[in-house]
């Protein structure tokens, strides 16, 4: 059975929404990062985020690492997505796509692309997402798009 695309997008705007989140709410605090959100930060986000809020919860005022990013996305999704929104072991097929690693690769160079535009005040997620999307529909992103498929296809014929 086929992943549904509505999955994918899904998945990868919670991984989305948790790189936000790092972007802007960063505090070092006796050389350790943490996710610090003010108390209207806190209400703002709980009204315009309820589906993310969860996750926010799960990584504000914990020191940060790359582990700790990935283990409260992942257990986010596995209590919030699988087998409630989607079917069950949809996240896992997701997370090992070729799909899915292209979206993180495209994700990952807008925000390397516009970091100066990023970088000028505090964008919120929605405004992340829509600009992201326009992008994506430009041909520099649709060409990175399709070379990053021939790519992975590439790689893993190699490998089998």
């Amino acid at each position: 059975m086929a992943t549904p695309h509505n999955a994918l997008n899904d998945t990868v705007k919670v991984f989305h929404f948790e790189f936000w989140l790092r972007y802007y709410f960063i505090e070092e605090r006796e050389g350790k990062l943490y996710i610090s959100l003010t108390e209207e930060q806190l209400n703002q986000m709980q009204s315009q985020f309820p589906d993310y809020w969860e996750l926010a919860e799960r990584v504000k005022d914990k020191p940060l690492s790359p582990e700790l990013s990935q283990r409260a996305v992942v257990e986010f999704l596995q209590l919030n997505f699988e087998g409630n929104r989607f079917p069950v072991n949809t996240i896992p097929k997701i997370l090992d796509s070729k799909d899915f690693a292209t979206e993180m690769y495209l994700f990952d160079t807008w925000v390397n692309l516009h970091e100066d535009q990023l970088m000028q005040k505090i964008y919120g997620f929605d405004y992340w997402m829509h600009v992201y999307e326009e992008w994506k529909k430009t041909d520099q992103a649709r060409q990175l798009a399709q070379s990053l498929v021939v790519q992975l296809r590439d790689e893993s014929r190699t490998i089998n």
